[in-house]
């Protein structure tokens, strides 16, 4: 078994790592925030690229396990160039959060804001540089400021004045658009707490983004909730994975404050992490729309029929079966916890409506898959067709080999046009096989930080090309 199936299973198997009530146009098409479908033709997006100087982060961010996530970031940074190409000669506009943020920045100075600003991104950490804060711009926000990372505490411990994130680049948790405007996000994750701030500041002073209004807070609401579990189905309608990444009581707040029913997707559930709870991270990683009426998605995870035989759980089962074996003195193994991840896996999937307004749930007792063919959509298999593969070999060559290379998480470009990571060759030939334009780059560095195309942009805006789906 090679290291990527090893890891797949592996990941499996371990744990990781109020706003004033406002009135909505009639018609989502005139809101200039619009994302009517996210299989609409997208028109502008948030970017970040990866930076070398992130990789400082992870050593401090991981504290005693630094060295779990380090990537090689100048790879990372080459890949990124060739997915931004890839978005400009398809004629989306980019936005760079840096330069965002620095036109936040001169915008907030000049109308003398950017002490207020600051301390708001900051709280903690803007008492011990306020003496510095005329010194602060787009990369020392963004941890990238060797000036403000490597400071010492008088105990001698590296006590960096602005840690952040280094997954800031995965632009699309921080915030997503929506028909009614944009949800500012926030995160279960500590170190990802500055992200939503500094996208709450951006919205508020950046030029580029005026007219386009924040309707909903996460970090005000009191509610954890990140992008990547947000999907905007059509104009009435979001689905959004709670549970793990984000709360059950983030999705009935959007249905209640947006007026638009949020269809809530179970996900592996926090209070028994596992492995599972990180390859099945957000929504958007286990499944994306593609075009109209076409769904990529994880194969079994979705489907009711297999919840009595599920073949991930009796794969896994097989495993954690095994008989132990006992360790000779000084030698050393891997645990195994496979059971947690046994255990949660047959929950995910099964569906919650939050009325539109209310926020009443309503449990529908069917799962994501069989309430999307219901509506006449096809689903399209992660891990491409299973043919006469047994179900063991199918979910360990293909199946969990190209989940844990994000072969789910594409962006869409327009309707049935995608652009997905060039590696995950048997998604990428089922989505073909079904009339599926797939535009790919090679990607693997970016993979290894857990995300895909579709983690690393937020859409802003997609043009709508029809009222009713």
């Amino acid at each position: 078994m090679n290291r990527r199936k090893k890891t797949a299973l592996f990941l499996l198997a371990f744990g990781f790592l109020v706003l004033p009530a406002r009135s909505f146009p009639a018609d989502p098409q005139d809101h200039p925030a619009a994302v009517i479908s996210d299989t609409d033709p997208l028109k502008t997006v948030l970017i970040l690229a990866p930076s070398r100087d992130d990789r400082r982060e992870m050593y401090y961010l991981y504290e005693d396990s630094p060295l779990y996530l380090l990537a090689y970031y100048d790879g990372m940074a080459e890949q990124y160039e060739k997915f931004l190409n890839l978005l400009k000669s398809n004629g989306v506009r980019a936005l760079n959060v840096v330069d965002l943020l620095d036109n936040a920045i001169s915008n907030a100075r000049k109308q003398g804001k950017w002490e207020e600003a600051l301390a708001e991104i900051f709280p903690d950490e803007f008492p011990r540089f306020k003496d510095k804060m005329d010194l602060v711009r787009a990369s020392v926000m963004l941890g990238r400021s060797p000036q403000f990372f490597f400071n010492y505490s008088e105990k001698g411990y590296l006590d960096p004045l602005i840690p952040t994130s280094s997954a800031f680049f995965y632009t699309r948790d921080f915030a997503v658009s929506t028909p009614r405007g944009i949800i500012l996000t926030h995160s279960r994750s500590r170190w990802r707490k500055y992200e939503h701030r500094m996208g709450r500041f951006i919205f508020r002073f950046a030029d580029a983004l005026k007219g386009h209004p924040v309707v909903f807070d996460a970090e005000a609401e009191g509610v954890r909730c990140e992008g990547g579990d947000i999907i905007v189905k059509d104009e009435k309608t979001i689905l959004m994975g709670i549970g793990n990444r984000s709360d059950r009581e983030a999705a009935q707040k959007i249905a209640q404050k947006l007026n638009l029913e949020v269809i809530g997707v179970a996900m592996p559930p926090v209070e028994a992490e596992s492995g599972a709870n990180t390859e099945i991270m957000h929504l958007d990683t286990v499944f994306n729309l593609v075009a109209a009426k076409k769904a990529l998605t994880l194969p079994y995870l979705f489907l009711q029929r297999y919840e009595v035989d599920h073949p991930v759980v009796q794969y896994l089962k097989s495993i954690e079966d095994r008989p132990k074996k006992e360790l000779e003195k000084g030698e050393s193994d891997l645990s195994s916890p496979l059971q947690k991840a046994i255990d949660s896996i047959p929950k995910v999937g099964w569906l919650t409506r939050f009325q539109a307004g209310t926020g009443e749930a309503v449990e529908l007792l069917q799962k994501l898959g069989d309430y999307l063919m219901e509506q006449g959509y096809e689903i399209i298999p992660v891990g491409g067709e299973k043919g006469e593969m047994g179900d063991d070999r199918y979910l360990d060559e293909r199946v969990l080999y190209e989940l844990s290379l994000q072969g789910a998480n594409v962006v869409q470009l327009a309707p049935g046009k995608i652009i997905a990571y060039a590696h995950n060759k048997f998604t990428n030939q089922a989505l073909r096989q079904r009339g599926i334009k797939v535009l790919t780059f090679e990607g693997k560095y970016l993979a290894d930080m857990m995300g895909g195309p579709h983690c690393l942009t937020m859409p802003l805006i997609r043009s709508s090309i029809t009222q009713t789906r």
